[in-house]
C-alpha cells in the first residue's frame, strides 16, 4: 500500500488539476434557485395545512370489531390450548407419559456403539454439561 501511495505522489507532484473560479460559491444558492425556476423545475411552495379527516361511523365500528375479534381469537386459542393440554407443567406431562422400555443386552449396546463409532470420550461428552 505504501508503494502505491509513493507512486501516486510522484505522478501528482502536489499540484491540483482542478481549480474553482474566484467567487464561484458567492451567491451560488440564488443562481441555482433562479436557474431551477427558469427551467420550470421549481414549483411554488405550497402552504401546508393540517386537515382533520373524520372516519365514518361504520369504519370506526369496523375497526373496533376487528380488534375485538382478534382478541377473541387469541383468548379462545389460549383456552382451547389449556383444554387440550391440561398438564400445563412439563414435569407433570413427563410423568403422565410412559417411557418405552428397551430390552437390550450389554452386547447389543456395545455392537450399536461400535457401529456408530462412539467411544468413551463421546459418551463422556454427551453425559456432561458441555453438550
Amino acid at each position: 500500500m505504501i508503494q502505491e501511495e509513493k507512486i501516486i505522489r510522484e505522478h501528482d507532484s502536489g499540484r491540483r488539476p482542478f481549480k474553482v473560479p474566484e467567487g464561484y460559491f458567492e451567491g451560488f444558492t440564488e443562481r441555482m434557485m433562479n436557474r431551477l425556476a427558469d427551467e420550470g423545475l421549481l414549483s411554488e411552495p405550497v402552504e401546508h395545512q393540517t386537515r382533520v379527516v373524520k372516519l365514518p361511523l361504520w369504519r370506526r365500528t369496523l375497526r373496533y370489531a376487528a380488534a375485538v375479534a382478534a382478541v377473541a381469537v387469541c383468548v379462545g386459542g389460549a383456552w382451547l390450548y389449556g383444554v387440550r393440554n391440561p398438564a400445563g407443567d412439563g414435569a407433570q406431562l413427563a410423568a403422565q407419559t410412559e417411557t418405552p422400555a428397551f430390552d437390550y443386552s450389554e452386547e447389543d449396546i456395545n455392537a450399536i456403539l461400535d457401529y456408530e463409532l462412539v467411544d468413551n470420550q463421546h459418551i463422556e461428552y454427551y453425559l456432561t454439561e458441555a453438550y
